[in-house]
């Protein structure tokens, strides 16, 4: 079986890498990957669940759709021991309790991570929205400047007119940036918005996860017949 780091998906797949380790930690129990050395692999079939996976959210599917759609698409790949049932010792239960927790911690910081990307390429959008501001602010005295500027005949000088020429279209240029950026900013603004919804539903999602925990200790507290 030919084994893939998250890295040569992503060229495959043409998914950006980060996204693509957002998507091995929240749905891994899809994708089948494996510890090998240090590196978490994933077997190449995983190839159409990353896919379908990103198709998906181009839809407008939050996170809690799409696993449900994937639970009636692809098997999951935990691997279940069919070896005869024997009483669980407490020690294993408590290893599987802080096994859910760690699950749980993953997409937690995956989103984290996401909204903390997400924060940074906002503040330099807004930064470079300052300098397109301040750069139409001159451009708008020179330009003033110009027209104040005392004319002789029916013409303006060649080096005036080339100025004015170059200004134009250096006005041109600033205002495809800007365009260009609010373009992007609505874009960041939206992935805002569905990370906001992806944590929301963590949280809905640790307050089960709490009570079956408990569930789950209540159950290993119970003496076994």
């Amino acid at each position: 079986m030919n084994w893939l780091s998250v890295a040569e998906i992503a060229k495959l797949t043409r998914i950006p890498a980060p996204t693509a380790r957002r998507y091995a930690a929240l749905f891994k129990d899809f994708l089948g990957g494996r510890k090998i050395g240090r590196v978490t692999k994933y077997p190449e079939e995983s190839l159409v669940v990353f896919e379908r996976i990103s198709r998906l959210y181009g839809e407008g599917r939050v996170t809690s759709e799409i696993d449900d759609a994937l639970r009636t698409e692809f098997p999951r790949t935990i691997e279940v021991d069919h070896r005869k049932t024997l009483p669980v010792p407490m020690t294993e239960g408590y290893a599987e309790l802080a096994s859910t927790f760690n699950d749980v911690i993953g997409k937690v910081a995956a989103c984290m991570g996401v909204i903390a990307d997400q924060k940074t390429i906002i503040d330099n959008q807004q930064e470079d929205i300052q300098k397109l501001k301040t750069a139409f602010v001159l451009l708008a005295r020179s330009q003033k400047k110009l027209k104040q500027l005392p004319v002789s005949g029916d013409s303006l000088p060649d080096d005036i007119l080339e100025q004015t020429r170059a200004l134009e279209q250096k006005d041109a240029e600033i205002e495809e940036m800007a365009l260009k950026l609010t373009f992007d900013t609505s874009d960041i603004k939206a992935k805002l918005q569905i990370l906001e919804s992806e944590l929301v539903r963590l949280r809905k999602d640790r307050r089960e996860m709490e009570k079956y925990l408990q569930d789950k200790i209540d159950r290993l507290k119970e003496p076994t017949s």
